[in-house]
Order: structure tokens, then C-alpha cells, then sequence
């Protein structure tokens, strides 16, 4: 979903002043103070609620755990009840809210959600921003920087990702885009609209909305669309927008709506297949896949820019719609079929606003201080067109006085996009010449890697697009990208290919970059194909990843030369082009991870998993995360498994899930993970994993068990284990498995003891025997090897003693089989060595390995 500027600065400004009453609400509570009786019941209520859908139910419960889901209105009505506590300063300035409380409720309802922004929303967020700080400055520090920053660089909200506390929405599933006329709000036609609506409502399967181009067809069907989307009266299951700029219906283009649909119904691969979706992306007949979505679900299908519809293709294909789903069609020409709504110019008052709005938020002043009436005469000659206003004010804006923009009418779009051109920089004219080489949607990081900018100068270039009215913002929503993607409008293409057109030095040079860029990207495929769940290996979607991809493999080389800093550098630099990009944090929470900066990690981590919830290799990562850095191993054993439901998983995951368990003290359920992980024939090293952990989650269950009393379950536990030994190859009990069988031997032997019940005897007896056997089919020497605990360690003179079956081994450092296992060795800790009875100075523990 993208966000315009004026949306992205609306959010900047909101989430600051939120933030900033949440410091206030903690600053005069103390911890131990009631949260229900400093928020209300109702509040508290809805904030405990956000809460563990966040994060769960395993989270204490207080004012500040609470304090981060209060909305604005809720933080400001929790302050207005604790005043009396509050410095007469901050009461001054929370005061300035109190006219624009519900404003400014509806302003986030709109940004948090997706709506369409009014015509003075921007406007009334700055403006109280700006009067709260003044009357407290000390109090704002949050609403401070935002400002700032915005004053030094308004493009920097370029490289924000919108994310507000709110309840879900509870709309229909949908696409729609953020709307083009966010900068300005949407201007008049409220009859043309309620016609829209009403005809949608009705009988009518096919609306058209038709016009000249720029007219505003685009705006007035987001609109529309949204309008019906928050009617709780609308008939629809889901609302799919399709922007289908080919100039007749073909196959691809079928394909491409049907992808939609598909994405928002969210439809998953079981409902698909049911649907013929798995096999109809296949078939010679995608137009039957589209029908029998609108068959089986009611959705209003928006198909804009659909310019030659006179195709037949298309018309067959609307004469077929199945009862109960609709389609508006954006086009400068109707089918004949359809219910048709023209547009025709705004009024005159429409276009004046409109005009004055644009000069406001764009700041030019050479238009601002003209009278209505001047402002008049100048929209009456440009016969209110929304798009020659635009470049109108562009024109302006670029230095040009209006009066010559006005004297010509016929080449009033010329020489607006003419002088707004020569006002551009030259950062900025690249971008467009690179747009013009390589036509259609781009994202940031696409068009940084192609002009080779940082993050900042390319967000600097875009917002000065943008705000001439030569590029647009757009969602990509027809891949499986979530960034925002940039485009030239069709007059700047238009212009740009008559006065501009690329010289061939140059073209050679963008085609050549976007060539190395498909290449490297292709090649980043494969890894991750090869190795998804390495944490090395960049998770790659679509071509939309590959130059984001290329940086944060330039991070992490510079991880593995030791440059942390240079690493987090350019993972930052990532996070600014490619906000929605879940890999840009899942890479900087890898390389925290790697420093032991857990917090940070888990951040990271956290914004990842909010991007990408259902990746199945960011839930392994995340998971073994939590579980190895014992952070969080309940949510980790989560994250995990939800991997596992997700893809089929390799045995490393499986592995994982087990380990969990073992730190969760679940010893059965990591015996079964074991076994389960070597069904899937892992590897040597993987299957090696697999017998080691699921033979210490039987040692530890039978011990747990003859600790309390019961026997039979811990011979239960011992058989568990024997039958995950005997269900792999033999080369993967090399090494530590081997440690690991002798001591689950020692702990079957020391349990015979304790039982007086022959069944039970013989029962464990044989399964002693088995393990034995399977000892010896390994190494037969390794049935001399013994499991004992550490009794003494001398770290000044490196030696130690390990007592077993009431003897004392001395060793030696030197005698461990890995010298980092010293840093291990305590009083208490498991060990298996190989007993040398005729040691020079007593019994010797030899190839000693630590147990843990």
C-alpha cells in the first residue's frame, strides 16, 4: 500500500505528538499505580487488548507496558484526568487540543487506515503541531525533532512506513491504492460520486467512468471505492483495483486481475486449488479463473485506465459477470454496455479551491496572496482541468509568472512542464531520464541503484518530482511487493519524449545498470532457492527486491570482515529505501545478534516480523532466536512451528523445534521433534543434531522422572530415545551422539537399580542391550567410555577431577577433546571421558568432552 507525502507528514506529525503524551501520561504515574484506575475501564480494556494481540498473554500487565497502545484520543482524555498533576506549562499547551480534538482523531483514523485524506487535513495537523510545541517546547521532544526534520528535509518521510496503534479494520478485504489527491483532498463532483455509488448499488453489473485524460476518472473512483468500502450497507466481499494500462484485454493482463483477486481475498493454496486457482494460472482460459472468483465471492473489481475498451475480449468478458459482483471501469471511452458517468471540468468554485490548496501546501507565494476573483479568471482559462491547475501551479512554483502561463491556453501545459524542467535539479532530471529509458513502475531502491544515489538525495529528487507533477506515487499491488513504487505521469512522459528524449549515451548507461541489476538479482535467487534458511541467504520475492538485496549482501560482507558499524550503516541505508522491505531488518537483526546486542536484535527482529508475519524462513530465524539467546523461548517454540505449518521445512528447523523444547523442560515432545526431524533424511551434520538432541532430551526426561517417582514413565522416556538411535544411519552418531548414547547407558543402569519390578527390568534390560548394540556397531571402543560429574576444577593450574561409580579421575586441560570447553567446566557439570586406571598420578579421565 503506498502513502502519499502529505499522508507520510500527516503520520510523522501524529505519531510525534502521540509518543509525547504517552512520555507525559508515564512521567506523572508511578509504576505501581493502578492502570486501570489511571486509564478508565473502557480504556484500559481496549489497550489490553491491542496489547496481547501484540504480544501475547505472557506480558505484565501496567501503565507502562500499557501506555504504548493508547491512541491519541485516548492518551489525550487519560491526561485531561491526571491535570492536577501536570506542570501549569503542559496544561497550557494540552489545552490548544481541545478544538481539534475530533479533527484530529478522524486525521489518524484516515492515515492509520487508508483512507482518503480531506482538504485540510494537513493543514490543521501542522498547524496545532506547531502551537503545542510553542506553548511548551520542553514537553514536545518527539513533536520537536519531527518538525525539524521536517523543516530541513520534508522528503525524509519518503522513507517512513506508516504505523499507528488501531484496532483492526474491520472493511472488507482489499487493494485499493492510497489515493493520488492525498496532497490536496478530493474537490467537488459530489453528485458525479453519489451516481457512482448508487448505480454500484443497483442493477447496473458495469459502471464507466469516462473522460479526457487528467480529468480526474482515477481520483473519483478511489473515492467512490473507498466511500462504499466503509459503508457497513455495501453488499461486497472484497474490493480489487487493477491499474490495466494495456491497450486491449490480453491473457497477461487476465492474469494479472486474477492475481489480485487472489491477494485480496487472501485466499490461501488450498482455497485456490478449489477455486481451479493452482491450475488456472496454466490454463488457456484465465478469463474463466476471474469469473469464477466473481462467482464465488461478491467483489467489486475497479479496472482503470482500460483505454481501447472497445476490444471484444473485454466485453464478452463483463456480458458473462456472475449476479452479485460489479465492475467500474476508469476509460476515455465508453463499451456501450455499461452505465455510463462523464466527467466533465470542476466548477469554477471547485477549481479555485483546488488551486488555492495546491498554492498553500506546495508554498507559492506568488499565488497565495492573489484575490478570488484573480484566481478566478485564471482557473476559468484554464477551463477546469484538475491536471492543467497542477501543472499550472508547477509553473508558478518553478519561477515562470502566471499570466505568460495563461496568455498561450493551447500551450499552457507546455510551457508549464517547460519551465517546471528547467527548474529541476540535476539529481532529479536524471531520475526522469532514467524513468524514461526504463518505463513503468519503480521503487526507491530500484531508482537509487540505477542513478546511483543514497537514500536521501533519491528522496530529495522524488519529493521534487512529485510535487511538479512529473512523477506519481503508486502501490504495487499487482506484485508481491508492498513498496511504494514511482511512475511519470502520462503528461510528464509525454512531454519529456517530445522535448527530452534520452541521448544514447545515456540510455546505454541506465539499460546497462538494469541489466547488472537483473543479473545480480537473478543470482541472489538462486542462494536463496539453494539455502533459504541460512541466515546469510537474502529472502527475494520478486525484481522489486534485487537492489535492496545487493545492499544488504554488502552488509553483511562487511559483518564478515569485522566492520560492524559499516554493516549497520548500510542496513540503515536499506531500511530508508526499502521501509516495507522485511529483509532490510532481518539482516540488521542477524548482525546485532552477532554482537550480543539481544535487544537491538529483537527489534530488528520485531519490525520484520511485522513486515513479513507469514515468511517462513523470518520465523525460523526469528525463532531460534529467541529460543538460542533464551530470550523468549515460549514466542520462539511459536515462531517456529508456524514455520513448519507454513513450508516444508528442512530437518535444521525441525532440530530448532526440538531444542526448544528442551529449553522449555518439554523433554517428550523434543524426543518426537528429533525423530520427526530424521524421517526427513537430513544430512550428516543436520541428522548429527537431530540424535544428539533427542538423546539429551532423553536423559533429561528419564531423569526427570525417577526424580518423581515415576519409573515406568522413564523407561518409557530411555525406549523414546533408543528408537530415534536406531532409526538413523550409523555415520550420524559420530562423535558427540556417541557421548550422549553412553550417557543415556550410564542413566539406564543407575535407573535398574531403583526398579523391583521384573516386566520393568527386563523391559529396560533390552532396551540397555539395544543401545549397546548399536554402540558397538559405531565404535566398539566407545563402549569403555564413561559419564561422570565434575567435582573440582583448579582453573589457575588448568586441571581438574571428574568422580564416576564412586572413583576420581584427574584431568588435565589437555585432556578435553575441544580446549573450549574449559570456560565450561564446573563443580556439578556432566562429562564423558575414556577412564585410564593406570595414570602416573591415579586413575586419569582422558578425551574428555563437556556434556552440558
Amino acid at each position: 500500500m503506498s502513502s502519499s507525502a502529505t499522508r507520510l507528514t500527516c503520520f510523522a506529525l501524529l505519531s510525534s505528538m502521540e509518543e509525547d503524551l504517552r512520555s507525559i501520561i508515564l512521567s506523572a504515574c508511578e509504576e505501581t499505580e493502578s492502570a486501570q484506575d489511571i486509564l478508565n475501564a473502557t480504556r484500559y480494556e481496549k489497550a489490553v487488548i491491542r496489547l496481547t494481540r501484540d504480544l501475547g498473554n505472557q506480558v505484565n500487565i501496567n501503565i507502562s507496558s500499557l501506555a504504548p497502545y493508547l491512541d491519541f484520543a485516548d492518551a489525550y482524555e487519560v491526561l485531561s484526568g491526571i491535570k492536577v498533576r501536570l506542570a501549569e506549562e503542559i496544561q497550557e499547551s494540552l489545552k490548544i487540543f481541545a478544538p481539534y480534538l475530533n479533527k484530529l482523531t478522524q486525521v489518524r483514523n484516515r492515515v492509520a487506515h487508508t483512507r482518503p485524506m480531506e482538504i485540510d487535513d494537513l493543514a490543521v495537523v501542522h498547524d496545532v503541531s506547531k502551537n503545542v510545541y510553542s506553548a511548551s517546547p520542553s514537553s514536545w521532544e518527539c513533536l520537536k525533532t519531527t518538525i525539524y526534520k521536517l523543516e530541513e528535509n520534508p522528503a525524509y518521510v519518503l522513507g517512513l512506513t506508516i504505523d499507528l496503534v488501531a484496532d483492526p479494520d474491520n472493511a472488507p478485504q482489499h487493494n485499493l491504492p492510497a489515493p493520488e489527491f492525498d496532497e490536496t483532498g478530493f474537490f467537488g463532483r459530489r453528485k458525479e460520486l453519489d451516481r457512482i455509488k448508487k448505480a454500484i448499488k443497483g442493477a447496473y453489473p458495469v459502471v464507466s467512468i469516462l473522460g479526457d485524460g487528467g480529468i480526474g476518472k482515477t481520483s473519483i473512483a478511489l473515492k467512490a471505492a473507498y466511500e462504499l468500502l466503509d459503508d457497513p450497507k455495501n453488499p461486497f466481499d472484497a474490493f480489487v483495483w487493477v491499474t490495466a494500462k494495456a491497450t486491449i484485454l490480453t491473457v497477461n493482463e487476465i492474469q494479472r486481475i486474477s492475481g489480485a483477486i487472489e491477494n485480496s481475498l487472501g485466499l490461501f493454496a488450498s482455497a485456490a486449488e478449489q477455486l481451479g486457482g493452482s491450475t488456472a494460472k496454466k490454463s488457456v482460459d484465465p478469463v474463466g479463473e476471474v469469473l469464477s472468483y466473481l462467482e464465488h465471492f461478491k467483489v467489486l473489481l475497479i479496472l482503470d485506465n482500460m483505454e481501447t475498451v472497445l476490444d471484444q475480449r473485454l466485453r464478452d468478458f463483463l456480458l458473462d459477470l456472475p449476479m452479485g459482483s460489479k465492475v467500474i471501469i476508469t476509460s476515455r471511452i465508453g463499451l456501450g454496455i455499461e452505465n455510463p458517468v462523464s466527467l466533465a471540468p470542476l466548477s469554477g468554485d471547485d477549481s479555485t479551491r483546488l488551486l488555492q490548496k495546491l498554492a498553500r501546501v506546495r508554498n507559492v507565494e506568488a499565488l497565495q496572496g492573489l484575490p478570488v476573483a484573480v484566481l478566478s479568471k485564471m482557473v476559468q482559462a484554464m477551463k477546469g482541468h484538475p491536471a492543467y491547475i497542477r501543472w499550472f501551479v508547477a509553473g508558478v512554483q518553478a519561477g515562470k509568472r502566471p499570466e505568460e502561463l495563461l496568455h498561450e491556453n493551447d500551450l499552457l501545459l507546455d510551457f508549464c512542464m517547460s519551465n517546471v524542467y528547467g527548474h529541476l535539479n540535476e539529481k532529479a532530471r536524471a531520475v526522469l531520464r532514467s524513468m524514461q529509458v526504463l518505463p513503468g513502475r519503480r521503487s526507491q531502491a530500484e531508482l537509487a541503484f540505477l542513478n546511483e544515489y543514497s537514500a536521501g538525495e533519491m528522496q530529495s529528487s522524488l519529493l521534487e518530482l512529485i510535487t511538479t507533477n512529473f512523477i506519481q506515487m503508486q502501490g504495487t499491488s499487482m506484485d508481491q511487493s508492498s513498496e511504494t513504487a514511482y511512475q511519470l505521469t502520462d503528461f510528464g512522459k509525454q512531454y519529456l519524449d517530445k522535448r527530452h528524449a534520452v541521448q544514447s549515451l545515456d540510455r546505454a548507461i541506465f539499460e546497462g545498470r538494469s541489466r547488472d541489476l537483473a543479473d545480480l538479482g537473478m543470482r541472489l535467487q538462486v542462494e536463496s532457492t539453494a539455502s533459504p534458511y541460512d541466515p546469510r541467504t537474502i529472502d527475494i520475492k520478486g525484481p522489486g527486491d534485487f537492489s535492496t538485496a545487493r545492499l544488504l549482501r554488502d552488509a553483511l560482507r562487511h559483518h564478515e570482515r569485522g566492520d560492524v558499524d559499516g554493516a549497520l550503516l548500510v542496513c540503515h541505508e536499506a531500511q530508508r529505501l526499502s521501509p516495507g522491505y522485511h529483509e532490510s531488518w532481518r539482516v540488521e537483526a542477524f548482525i546485532q545478534a552477532g554482537q550480543r546486542d539481544v535487544t537491538a536484535a529483537r527489534a530488528a527482529y520485531e519490525r520484520a516480523f511485522e513486515l513479513a508475519p507469514e515468511s517462513p524462513t523470518l520465523n525460523y530465524l526469528y525463532g531460534a532466536f529467541l529460543v538460542d539467546e533464551a530470550v523468549d523461548p515460549v514466542l520462539g517454540l511459536e515462531r517456529l512451528q508456524k514455520a513448519a505449518v507454513l513450508a516444508e521445512v528442512p530437518p535444521a528447523v525441525v532440530n530448532e523445534i526440538a531444542w526448544a523444547h528442551i529449553q522449555l523442560r518439554d523433554f517428550e515432545a523434543a524426543v518426537t521433534s528429533a525423530s520427526h526431524s530424521i524421517t526427513l533424511k537430513p544430512d550428516l551434520h543436520d541428522g548429527s543434531i537431530a540424535m544428539t538432541t533427542g538423546v539429551r532430551a532423553g536423559v533429561y526426561g528419564a531423569g526427570r522422572k525417577v526424580d518423581g517417582g515415576e519409573l515406568d514413565s522413564a523407561v518409557e522416556c530411555i525406549e523414546a530415545a533408543v528408537e530415534l538411535v536406531e532409526s538413523g544411519r550409523v555415520e550420524m552418531l559420530v562423535g558427540e551422539p556417541v557421548d550422549r548414547i553412553v550417557q543415556l547407558i550410564d542413566s539406564g543402569e543407575m535407573l535398574m537399580r531403583r526398579i523391583d519390578e521384573n516386566f520393568l527390568l527386563e523391559s529396560l534390560d533390552a532396551l540397555l542391550s539395544r543401545l549397546k548394540d548399536r554402540l558397538r556397531a559405531v565404535d566398539s571402543d566407545a563402549l569403555g567410555r564413561r559419564v561422570g560429574l565434575v567435582t573440582n576444577v583448579r582453573q589457575d593450574k588448568k586441571f581438574g577431577f571428574v568422580r564416576s561409580w564412586g572413583n576420581d579421575y584427574f584431568f588435565h586441560l589437555s585432556d578435553l577433546m575441544n580446549e573450549g570447553d574449559w570456560a565450561y567446566l564446573d563443580s556439578g557439570v556432566a562429562v564423558a571421558f575414556y577412564p585410564d586406571e593406570g595414570g602416573m598420578k591415579g586413575p586419569r579421565a582422558t578425551a574428555l568432552r563437556w556434556l552440558g
